[in-house]
């Protein structure tokens, strides 16, 4: 009887081991900083524009160089002091927001540094394409 209790003592500490050794933890070797999720660099158009999102408002230009293309901007950038007339390059951190709110983008934009400030039409629909100088 008492090396039956102690074998089933000894499974069940096998099998704790086991079970915790096997639980994944998305956070093991992940560098979290506080200050930022992501950095990115986003080149800004010389005037906002009426678009929908959650709602209506005024978004953006964002130029997608990959596409070589303007697309609406939806957020918002703290600590930008926005001037119309100007093609913006920026450096911005993301962080991600709280799992749970609503009608926003998953990333909360705020400026690190302006690198580029060019002067551009306001009138030319849409912008001419910064990367082309």
């Amino acid at each position: 009887m008492q090396n039956r209790k102690k074998q089933l003592l000894f499974a069940t500490i096998v099998f704790l081991f086991i079970t915790i050794g096997c639980t994944q933890d998305k956070n093991i070797g992940t560098v979290v900083t506080p200050e930022a999720d992501m950095i990115e660099t986003i080149i800004i158009g010389p005037y906002r524009t009426d678009c929908v999102g959650a709602f209506p408002q005024e978004c953006y230009l964002e130029f997608n160089e990959e596409a070589g293309e303007w697309h609406f901007f939806y957020e918002g950038i703290q600590g930008f002091d926005y001037e119309e007339g100007f093609i913006w390059t920026l450096k911005v951190s993301l962080h991600e927001r709280p799992e749970g709110i609503q009608d926003v983008g998953r990333y909360e934009y705020r400026l690190v540094e302006v690198l580029k400030k060019e002067e551009a039409s306001v009138d030319e629909r849409p912008p001419r394409d910064p990367t082309k100088d």
